[in-house]
């Protein structure tokens, strides 16, 4: 049977049960890409599947089960497995979402064209892109990756409650690298981008990005040891805001693995950062109507002018602090429910990126090498980077192997400029580039 189908037979088993409530979560996905090398099919992966998950709550204890098999049989399986969890959970404060009113906008992202492109209109693209990148500088010789894919997912809700909504979602990627060779140095540039429609992916400057990302950093040395300002470019300001996001979760907080517990209504960064969970912007790839456990979203400014003035919560961590959810509930059909930004937005500030690298000497870092020295409990920073050291606007040299070492409660309140300028990623974050002072940076 179908994914909805599925949801129906399974919600009336549910009911018929010894649950005293319940919501399902399911999805409904497809996908199909293509990779190309010296203009031959190097890979394509073509795939579909369909699941759901089933939480129930019998005498306050929940329990969850999940399945891949949308079967009569295998549905009654994942009920009686969820039931039998809740003989070893605790009893908790909460239940299923309630009805509420939501915002009526759909925020479906549909491609008009999505029918219309076959997997061979992926492949000449990415044959093009790889063509595309080659040509761009006699330094390049290779062109290790390229491909093209389109995807689309429609995620569904139900609960014992009558709360149900469902969202489609269907996209467009690619991607390119370069290999370039100075010498004995060797380089590789890297973009990848999306978007709702094939027409809109199509215009991007995927080899000239790749091409240009790769041939700055040829000649890249370490700097000096030391303490920097550095300009972390909007590249990479959205993955190190992501990485400390847990930071203003409720559920974080009351496990003891926030260090803004208690800090509600202090000052805990510059006043030039405001950060949102941003629900209803059409525009970006998070926004809802409803989350992850059916609850209405909405904005909620968690920083503002450097004031932290709201934790994210979902219904069992609202439950535990006497609120009411935010609407920042995640899940997927085989866990709990956690917390996450719907979309992370960051206020930009008045100047171009240019114009903070015209401030006396500025590390701009454009690229993050791995997280493993990063602690979103502790806040402590040691990541390895690549950019260019700039003296009052000129570019002294590139630079790689070096270590950012900070702490990232620090490093909010150290913020002395927010760019005027986002980066052209389709997706979920949305932060400028951030000058920071007070950096240290070892080679």
């Amino acid at each position: 049977m179908n994914i909805q189908s599925a949801i129906t037979t399974l919600a009336e088993l549910a009911a018929a049960s010894k649950a005293q409530a319940f919501d399902i979560v399911g999805y409904d996905s497809f996908s199909e890409s293509v990779e190309v090398f010296e203009q031959k099919i190097s890979n394509t992966e073509i795939q579909s599947s369909a699941a759901l998950g089933v939480r129930v709550f019998c005498d306050q204890r929940p329990g969850l089960a999940f399945t891949e098999r949308l079967t009569p049989e295998a549905l009654k399986i994942c009920l009686a497995d969820a039931i039998s969890h809740t003989q070893l959970t605790d009893p908790v404060e909460y239940s299923v979402a309630e009805p509420q009113t939501a915002i009526e906008t759909k925020f479906d992202h549909l491609s008009p064209d999505f029918e219309r492109v076959a997997l061979s209109d992926l492949a000449d693209f990415a044959r093009k892109l790889e063509s595309e990148t080659r040509s761009r500088d006699a330094r390049i010789e290779n062109v290790p990756y390229t491909g093209a894919g389109r995807s689309a997912a429609t995620s569904f809700f139900l609960n014992s409650k009558g709360v149900a909504y469902q969202q489609t979602h269907q996209e467009f990627s690619a991607y390119t690298a370069a290999v370039a060779a100075a010498g004995e140095q060797k380089k590789m540039g890297f973009y990848s981008n999306s978007r709702p429609s094939f027409a809109e992916l199509l215009p991007l400057d995927f080899a000239g990005i790749a091409a240009r990302r790769t041939l700055e950093q040829l000649g890249a040395a370490p700097v000096k040891a030391g303490e920097y300002r550095v300009l972390f470019s909007n590249r990479v300001a959205g993955q190190i805001l992501s990485i400390y996001q847990s930071a203003y979760f409720a559920d974080a907080a009351q496990r003891g693995q926030s260090r803004l517990k208690g800090r509600l209504g202090e000052r805990i960064a510059s006043p030039l950062l405001t950060i949102t969970s941003a629900a209803h912007d059409p525009k970006l790839k998070g926004s809802r109507a409803r989350d992850a456990e059916g609850s209405p979203t909405r904005d909620i400014t968690v920083v503002e002018a450097g004031t932290f003035t709201n934790f994210l919560y979902n219904l069992e961590s609202a439950s535990k602090d006497k609120t009411k959810s935010t609407g920042n509930a995640v899940r997927s059909i085989g866990s709990k429910a956690a917390t996450g930004f719907k979309n992370m937005v960051v206020q930009p500030g008045k100047d171009t990126a240019a114009a903070l690298t015209g401030s006396g000497r500025v590390l701009l870092i454009d690229k993050l090498e791995g997280a493993a020295g990063c602690s979103a409990v502790s806040g402590e920073m040691s990541i390895g980077a690549q950019g260019f050291l700039y003296d009052n606007g000129e570019r002294v040299q590139p630079v790689d192997r070096i270590t950012l070492s900070s702490n990232i409660f620090e490093m909010l309140q150290n913020i002395e400029a927010i760019s005027n300028e986002y980066n052209d990623q389709y997706g979920s974050v949305r932060v400028p580039d951030l000058l920071v002072g007070k950096i240290s940076v070892a080679g």
